[in-house]
């Protein structure tokens, strides 16, 4: 719920309770795939500092104790963050989007 709130700039909005149910009902699974939908949706809408959030709360969510993985995880969100920050967002969303079906396709969420 914390990574939810932190990529909303207006925390201060009355919460939407279907978004919150949503949320609060999700498995880890089903968090992290919202999480790259916040962040094409950040992309598409040119938002450098929601999309950087997203990235944030990405690399926060990394299980270092499967060192492999998130390792190659860290080092793609590294490459979108570089590209967040010279302005590409065509290709941040790109990662974000092959990331999302990769993600869904692969832990069967829905």
């Amino acid at each position: 719920m914390y990574a939810a709130a932190t990529l909303d700039k207006k925390v201060h909005r009355k919460p939407n309770p279907y978004l919150t149910q949503k949320v609060m009902s999700a498995s880890p699974q089903q968090l992290i795939s919202y999480v790259y939908d916040a962040g094409v949706s950040a992309c598409a809408q040119e938002d450098r500092d929601r999309a950087l959030r997203v990235v944030q709360v990405l690399i926060n969510s990394l299980n270092f104790d499967y060192k492999e993985i998130s390792t190659s995880f860290y080092n793609i969100y590294r490459y979108i963050n570089n590209s967040l920050s010279t302005g590409d967002f065509a290709e941040a969303k790109k990662y974000f989007e092959d990331l999302k079906t990769i993600w869904s396709e692969n832990m069967n969420v829905v």
